[in-house]
Order: structure tokens, then sequence, then C-alpha cells
């Protein structure tokens, strides 16, 4: 969603949103109109048989009866068109046509379904449509003349190399002629392309060198002092040291006091090593286990509830 806001946000500023569109729509036009023209013919073409039938007769005096050509369409004229199709398609029948591979000229040799008038009866008949577009409207109709005359040689050589009786020939008639005009969808569907190329790219650098400004622009003072303010009204749990809470059993000062007592010179029971070794003996009764204290402190550390039995030990040691 940030995305599109910044998008839109960039369309809307006028330093760079009209720019760019203006830009976009100088290239198009210059596209349009310095695009090649194109130019377009088409033909469509049928199959027809002869009025014998495609059978002559071995007696002259029995000749074979005459039919209409149109009452005659069957699926052997629909094969001989696919056979012609697929022959003119051939890249050496290309050739010997003017038509260089990935050139300006464009040629389209089908049975009609490039045609729309011809998509409901292509199933119907043999047609053969025949479409031709170039830069220049001589080339267009001369590489069209040039495809039918062809078609007519192809028809004709396959027909004779097969041994058919020419009265037995199958002809090519022409259905409709489509004389060369001017197709000018080229040069639009061109200047779209261009158009779209432009905007993309005239929006997508805008939008990065807007996210770069932005990672490259140091942060807010205030920012900064905010964080700091934060940071000095957060309380921070320091571990009281000298009274801190007593260590297997006994506090530092304790532990302090006892380590620094001096035996009395006499040995006697009642002087200070005496004492001492009293409160050895209780410190060692009151000691719990290192794992136990050490997970107590932590807990008193962390605020946690005090263990219930350092009350015990305070007052037995009291």
């Amino acid at each position: 969603m940030a995305f599109w806001n910044d998008l839109f946000g960039l369309i809307r500023n006028k330093r760079v949103g009209p720019p760019i569109i203006a830009l976009a729509l100088i290239f198009a036009t210059a596209a349009f109109f310095l695009g090649s023209p194109r130019y377009k013919t088409e033909s469509s073409l049928i199959l027809t048989a002869p009025p014998s039938g495609g059978t002559l007769s071995m007696d002259p005096a029995k000749p074979v009866g005459l039919t209409n050509p149109l009452l005659q369409y069957n699926d052997g004229l629909r094969t001989v068109a696919g056979i012609l199709i697929l022959a003119l398609n051939s890249k050496d029948e290309l050739r010997k046509l003017g038509i260089a591979e990935n050139g300006s000229t464009e040629i389209v040799i089908d049975d009609g379904r490039s045609n729309a008038d011809l998509l409901g009866v292509v199933t119907q008949g043999p047609f053969i449509h025949i479409a031709v577009e170039d830069p220049t409207a001589a080339t267009a109709k001369a590489i069209l003349e040039r495809a039918e005359r062809r078609l007519r040689e192809e028809l004709t050589s396959y027909q004779g190399s097969l041994g058919a009786p020419k009265s037995t020939f199958i002809a090519v008639n022409n259905v409709a002629l489509i004389p060369v005009e001017y197709d000018g969808t080229g040069k639009i569907q061109l200047a779209v392309e261009v158009l779209v190329v432009a905007l993309l790219l005239g929006f997508g650098g805008a939008y990065l060198m807007s996210v770069r400004r932005l990672r490259g622009r140091p942060a807010p003072a205030g920012t900064a002092e905010s964080e700091a303010d934060v940071a000095a009204a957060v309380p921070v749990a320091v571990p009281d040291v000298v009274n801190g809470p007593a260590l297997n059993g006994r506090s530092p000062s304790a532990a302090s006091a006892s380590g620094t007592a001096t035996p009395a010179p006499g040995g006697s029971d009642d002087g200070p090593s005496g004492a001492s070794g009293d409160g050895s003996a209780a410190d060692r009764e009151n000691d719990d286990p290192p794992t136990e204290e050490f997970a107590r402190i932590t807990s008193e550390l962390l605020g946690a509830v005090t263990d219930p039995r350092k009350s015990d030990r305070d007052g037995h040691a009291g």
C-alpha cells in the first residue's frame, strides 16, 4: 500500500508527474509519425472440380455426363487445398515469392481461419486465403499476385505428376479480392508501446530516486532526544552488593566479620575463636545447595517473590 501511495504522490507532484507524462506523449507521437506505414491486401480463392466430375470415359461413344462444379465440393478438394497451403508455406516457396525471413514483409496463407469473414464457412469448402502486408503498396500487390500465380502453377504441376487427365484438372477461382489499402493499426500499436515504456521508465526512475533520497537523509534530532529521554526514564535494577541477599545463608557483612576474627591466645572456649567456631557451625547448618541459592538470588533481583525459607533462617540466626 505504501508503494501505491508513493507512486500516486509522484504523479500528483507538479515537478515529477506532468513532465514525465508530457515526455511520454512526445515520444509516442514521434513513434507514430516516424514509424513505417503498412499496406495490406488479401485474396480468397476456392478450388473447383471440372464439369466431368473428375472422371474420363474410356469409350468416346459413351461420354461421361456433365455436372455443375459448384455442386461437387467434397473432402477431396479440401485435401488438395491443405496440400497447397503446406507447399506454399515452406521456406523455399516463400523465398521464391521474395519474402525474406524476419523481413518487413508478412504473408499469411491458410484455409481462411485468419479472416473473420470466412470463419463460418471454412469447413464448408476448400478455401485458400492469402494476406500480404508490406511497408509499400506496390510490393504488397506484387507479392500477392506472385503467390496466386505460384499457387496455380503448383496445383497444375502436382496433378500432372500424378498422371491426371487435363480434362479432370482442378481449377482455382477467385472468390474475393481486397485491393491494397493503408493499415494504421501497426503505427498505433507502436505508439502505445512507446507510451507505456516511457511512463514505466519515467516513474520507475523517479520512485528509485525518491527512495534513495529518503535512505540517505539523516534521522531528525527530535527522534534521538526522545529515545534518550525514554532510556533515562526506565529504571535500571542494580544489585546491592553491600546489603545484598545472603549467599549460602550468610550475608556479606557476616562473612567478612567471620573472616577477620582471630583466635584468643589461651585457646579459651569463651574467646572470640569459640564464638567464631559456633557461628561457623550455625552457618554450615543453614547452608543450602548452591543451585537453590542462585535461583533464589536471581528471583529476588528480578523482583520475584522471596523464598519463604529466608524468614525462617533469619529468625534462627537472630
